[in-house]
């Protein structure tokens, strides 16, 4: 997976500058010829992330692991749930269960079905190329048991979805994501045709299911970024530039789904830049 340390130097400038003014954006900051305030530091850090994906692209492309279509389609899942991290910025545990407006869903709600429809993704995408692995060629329905068995009881995921905070919820998530991403990357090229059978009532591809991961997350990130509007000030320069931090996050954990210890030097040295761009930011926020 992805350097850890890398993870944490972003979540930390995140907290750090998440709450800039537009003002604060021109406070003083500095790298080399370029003196156009603090905005700059947001975009340093974006540059540095993009370059990296570049570089570990060349690497892999050259003597790594090559990337199969299943671990294309987990990263751009992975994409999909990084705007949505870089989206939940914006919220607290104030806002969490509220709504915006009769009928509309809280962002519990919202997130408790993400994860839950992403459970039963997961189970059954991995259930279909389990009987495929198994020389089964016929579509079967996995069980209510079965999914309870692989992903744990419904009953008590929906008890920690109505009781936690915030961040446990999003803990949750983060854990399933992560299972989501290590368990999947395997999956070869001629295992994207095996059927999978769920509500639908007709066999879908197991590449379909794939790519639904994505959209899917995509599509209530977008329900949620609407909500937040109706109940919050509209985003902030530092929202709109983080989100381009987390976007270039994402191309660099992309490129090494499946390859997971491709580049771990490079990601820790960048780590450190980044970390000691927040702790000078930090300092100059403190006025």
């Amino acid at each position: 997976m992805t350097e850890l340390k890398l993870i944490e130097a972003i979540e930390y400038f995140a907290a750090t500058t998440k709450n800039c003014t537009d003002d604060e954006l021109e406070s003083e900051w500095q790298w080399r010829a370029y003196n156009e305030g603090l905005r700059f530091a947001f975009l340093r850090t974006y540059e540095e992330l993009r370059q990296l994906a570049a570089t570990l692209i060349s690497q892999r492309s050259t003597g790594g692991k090559s990337i199969h279509t299943a671990q294309r389609a987990l990263a751009q899942y992975h994409a999909a749930y990084r705007q949505f991290q870089a989206v939940m910025l914006a919220a607290d545990d104030e806002l969490f269960d509220l709504s915006p407006g009769k009928n509309e869903w809280s962002l519990r709600r919202t997130i408790g079905h993400i994860i839950a429809a992403e459970r039963e993704f997961f189970a059954r995408i991995s259930f279909a190329v389990q009987q495929h692995r198994q020389g089964i060629e016929e579509a079967n329905e996995m069980s209510s048991a079965e999914v309870e068995e692989f992903v744990g009881a419904f009953a008590d995921f929906e008890r920690n979805m109505n009781r936690l905070s915030m961040a446990g919820v999003m803990a949750i998530y983060d854990t399933l994501h992560k299972r989501v991403l290590r368990e999947l990357a395997d999956i070869r090229a001629f295992e994207l045709e095996a059927p999978s059978l769920w509500w639908e009532g007709i066999p879908l591809s197991v590449e379909f299911r794939l790519h639904r991961l994505d959209s899917h997350l995509r599509q209530h990130t977008l329900q949620i970024e609407k909500n937040l509007l109706a109940l919050t000030e509209p985003p902030s320069e530092a929202y709109q530039l983080l989100k381009l931090v987390y976007a270039a996050l994402a191309d660099v954990e992309g490129v090494i789904v499946g390859d997971w210890l491709l580049g771990q030097r490079e990601q820790q040295e960048l780590a450190a830049t980044i970390q000691q761009r927040a702790e000078a930011i930090t300092v100059i926020l403190k006025g």
